[in-house]
């Protein structure tokens, strides 16, 4: 009987050993897996962030293309046209947009893209979750869908490009701009009827902090490319203390406020002066969000928000200069 429970307890020995190892390698397997898999997504998220930062590059770069292109085509147009009539006494120069963007397919061409920025703008809104923020249904996200179409189509159609068209001077500029002025004035009441005021005012809110979400989701590859990952809590926080900044922040005039501006005297919204005082203001502005984050970020991811910040009013002071020289009007 000695004997064979020492069997028994041997045989049991041997095969809780074999079992153990069998266990044993099998996690170390397991483990194994996990960090190969681990690796591939750290190497597609590495990789998809720089095909996103490339794209960005890229864009930047054909927009600046595309405003040379044009203005370089109006340049020579008039250069064209001074040769052709050399002894006409110099009068006042053309207005752009000339024959060349008076052609039927740039027309049509810049209405095309024209609608396509306004529909991913708006898109832009609820697929950052401007329904659920308030709380409406299915008809009612409708609704408002097509409306904030109607209103961004407006200055689109009505006003920037007729002016990089050369079709309005600035008899024609008031007139259009008392139109427009109308329009969106009541397309601001119709949203305002179906929100509601608190529906309403919590829109404008959204809308007014749109930006932040936007830098937010620019900048969240490059915390982790820079080996400086947020981790959920942090972008909470760190969203929440753009918004607030935001928010609260005075601008002495607001470029991006549509409300702000004076669709009559169309030149006068964008002047060197106002250009200028905007920018002074996104610098403070900037300023305090970086101040308010320092709470939330490291040093170093502070510093990687400071720097980008910076680069994105680069960036828009561009466009809007670039795009004012575009209409023509000189300062």
């Amino acid at each position: 009987m000695k004997n064979s429970i020492v069997s028994v307890s041997v045989a049991v020995a041997v095969v809780c050993d074999k079992l153990l190892i069998r266990e044993n390698r099998e996690a170390a397997q397991a483990r194994l897996r996990v960090t190969i898999a681990e690796e591939e997504r750290q190497t597609l998220a590495d990789r998809a962030t720089e095909e996103q930062n490339r794209a960005q590059r890229l864009q930047s770069q054909l927009h600046r293309a595309q405003t040379d292109a044009v203005n370089n085509a109006l340049q020579s147009q008039r250069l064209q046209e001074q040769l052709r009539k050399p002894d006409v006494p110099k009068g006042p120069e053309p207005a752009p947009g000339n024959t060349l963007l008076r052609d039927p397919e740039m027309k049509a061409a810049l209405l095309s893209q024209a609608r396509d920025a306004v529909d991913k703008s708006v898109q832009s809104l609820f697929r950052f979750g401007l329904a659920q923020h308030l709380r409406l249904g299915e008809e009612q996200s409708e609704k408002l869908r097509l409306l904030l179409l109607e209103r961004s189509t407006l200055l689109s159609e009505q006003i920037y490009i007729p002016m990089m068209l050369g079709e309005l001077d600035e008899t024609a500029m008031a007139a259009s701009g008392k139109t427009t002025r109308l329009a969106y004035d009541a397309n601001t009441a119709q949203i305002r009827a179906l929100l509601g005021d608190d529906g309403f005012a919590a829109y404008e809110s959204f809308e007014k902090t749109q930006t932040e979400r936007e830098n937010m989701r620019r900048l969240m590859p490059q915390f982790d490319q820079a080996g400086q990952p947020l981790n959920a809590e942090q972008e909470g926080q760190l969203l929440a203390a753009l918004t607030t900044e935001r928010l609260n922040f005075k601008f002495q005039y607001d470029l991006g406020d549509a409300s702000q501006w004076d669709f009559e005297r169309w030149y006068d919204n964008f002047t060197d002066e106002k250009l200028t005082r905007y920018g002074r203001d996104m610098e403070q502005l900037n300023e305090r969000m970086v101040q308010r984050a320092q709470s939330v970020l490291t040093a170093e991811q502070a510093a990687l928000l400071k720097s980008f910040l910076a680069e994105r009013l680069r960036q828009a002071q561009f466009v809007a200069r670039s795009t004012t020289a575009m209409f023509g009007k000189k300062r």
